[in-house]
């Protein structure tokens, strides 16, 4: 009786271990759950959060003027963030989105890229990423306390006076 209960014992215990040790997070630096360890796919995590995969765990959803939707997280941010904020517009959300992030553990060039051309706007620096990445038609800007990253198309329709960063450069 006492081997079938140390067995048992010792089974549960290598079963817990097992499972913390598959965990997402294990090893990462992180404040949400995205990985910053260089094992994740940061754009890939961006674009999630674009498309909404990570509605669900918003803080806050809001309607704002101008037919946008407004999603919060600040907790259980999906992103290495403090907080993290998404506008966009509901009918054309792939296309038409902003994302504002606060004290991301991550730079404007990590998500832009190398390759990505340094432009000067109305709300300061950018960048724009290079031809070759998924977010070739987004423009990543450096605020004092994070990054905003918006898409041509939601600068269209919100923020035009940024449309001459997706000029082509000269």
């Amino acid at each position: 009786m006492r081997a079938s209960a140390s067995a048992a014992l010792l089974s549960a215990a290598l079963c817990a271990l097992v499972l913390t040790g598959c965990r997402p997070d294990v090893g990462s630096s992180q404040v949400g759950n995205a990985r910053t360890d260089g094992t994740g796919d940061l754009i890939g995590q961006v674009l999630f959060m674009a498309t909404g995969a990570f509605d669900v765990q918003s803080t806050q959803k809001a309607r704002v003027p101008g037919g946008l939707r407004r999603a919060v997280w600040e907790d259980r941010v999906p992103l290495d963030a403090r907080r993290v904020v998404i506008q966009y517009d509901s009918d054309a959300r792939p296309m038409t989105w902003m994302l504002e992030l606060t004290q991301p553990g991550f730079t404007a060039r990590d998500v832009a890229g190398a390759d990505a051309r340094a432009v000067r706007t109305a709300q300061g620096e950018g960048l724009r990423p290079g031809p070759a990445s998924r977010l070739r038609d987004t423009l990543v800007l450096t605020r004092t306390d994070g990054l905003k990253i918006l898409t041509r198309s939601y600068a269209t329709q919100v923020e035009p006076e940024l449309l001459g960063a997706f000029q082509p450069a000269r």
